[in-house]
């Protein structure tokens, strides 16, 4: 029995029983008369598709029965000639078409299979905005530090003996750092895969900008590694800020005021132009808890700002989560005294390396060269700690 005769019973069945139950209600005849012809109708409907399943049924056998007689025509001749003999029909049950009516045979080439997009990468170039960025073409780069050295200016009187005051400077130079990585493809996957080169180039791309800014940030300083901006950033010194909040009554705006503030009155030498932090930089899992989660006496969001736009500016100050910083840690900067100075542009060269040439392969590099330096004077503005320990440090 199929769906739409099971559909058909039932509904003969309701009308049967509502005229049997309008009938014990005493219901008028017009409506016990109403009740029938449904009834009636109900019923020929349901008698109309039964015969049509028969006759669809009864075709279908007559139709596998001519092929039967077509293909066991020589048996059938035997049978007739020799006036003895069986043979048996077995009408096949027709089923339903679905899914799994159809098969595979062998194994699908993978290639068939294969959508290639852009791998998804973060994109942290904000970050590397925040350096002072400029560009050279030369293979030495050099950069001057001033500082006042003796005397001052003093009030003379009439004929007097003016004082002296001089200046020193030290030149430095810097080196160089070249970020590359390199592909092998064979041609045969940038021909049956598409849009695999275009993939491999993007990945390059974008592999090689997410390294340098790790490295502007976390580079270690050793070998080959340019010096990053958290490891010459030094700790919170609270000279000045030491036990100023009691027991309890600190929060995290208390922390990132106290770095900035920290950083401000930090001086190489007297009248020396005041650092002026542009960025704080935690996980975010600090930034969920100490800003996002943040609330005010009445439950509602201290910085409502932090949730739809993922970072908060107080003061000309951008505080930003950033994956990269561990839970727990905070860098306070004046980034612009970190210098970025590009000399070989990023590119991308293609070529054959060993015996590639033979084995249908080809390889590409990503590089670029460039200079990194913070100046020594300057490293005084850029601070990297704990948040606990800078809050513990203010708080009595």
């Amino acid at each position: 029995m199929d769906d739409i005769q099971k559909a058909l019973d039932k509904k003969f069945e309701d009308l049967q029983a509502q005229l049997q139950t309008a009938q014990a209600e005493g219901a008028t005849k017009a409506d016990l008369t109403a009740l029938a012809d449904k009834i009636e109708a109900s019923g020929n409907a349901l008698e109309a598709h039964i015969t049509s399943l028969r006759e669809k049924t009864v075709k279908t056998y007559q139709a596998q029965f001519a092929e039967f007689l077509i293909e066991n025509k020589d048996q059938l001749a035997e049978i007739k000639k020799n006036r003895a003999g069986t043979i048996e029909f077995v009408p096949k049950t027709v089923g339903d078409i679905s899914t799994g009516s159809g098969t595979d045979s062998g194994t699908p080439p993978v290639a068939l299979h294969n959508n290639l997009t852009e791998i998804p990468l973060r994109n942290d170039d904000m970050l590397l905005g925040l350096a002072s960025v400029s560009s050279t073409n030369s293979p030495a780069y050099s950069y001057s530090e001033l500082k006042p050295k003796e005397g001052g200016y003093t009030f003379v009187a009439e004929a007097g003996t003016k004082p002296q005051i001089d200046f020193a400077w030290i030149n430095r130079f810097a080196e160089p750092y070249k970020i590359a990585a390199y592909e092998v493809l064979s041609e045969e996957s940038v021909t049956d895969v598409a849009r695999l080169e275009s993939v491999a180039r993007t990945y390059l791309a974008k592999a090689h900008d997410l390294k340098k800014i790790n490295q502007v940030y976390f580079g270690g300083g050793t070998g080959s590694d340019a010096t990053g901006a958290t490891v010459t950033g030094r700790t919170f010194v609270s000279t000045g800020m030491a036990n100023k909040f009691a027991t309890g009554t600190s929060n995290f705006m208390d922390v990132v005021n106290a770095c900035v503030t920290d950083i401000y009155r930090t001086q190489n030498y007297t009248d020396q132009p005041h650092y002026q932090p542009n960025i704080v930089l935690i996980n975010p899992i600090d930034f969920f808890l100490n800003l996002v989660g943040a609330k005010d006496g009445n439950g509602l969001p201290l910085y409502p700002q932090a949730g739809l736009f993922n970072e908060v500016r107080i003061g000309g100050v951008t505080i930003k989560p950033w994956i990269t910083i561990p839970e727990g840690k905070i860098f306070v900067a004046d980034m612009k005294l970190m210098n970025i100075v590009n000399y070989v542009p990023f590119s991308i060269r293609v070529g054959w390396i060993n015996d590639q040439f033979i084995t249908n392969e080809f390889t590409m590099v990503g590089e670029s060269r460039y200079y990194q330096y913070i100046k020594n004077l300057d490293e005084a503005g850029f601070i990297y700690d704990t948040i606990a320990t800078v809050q513990a440090a203010i708080t009595a």
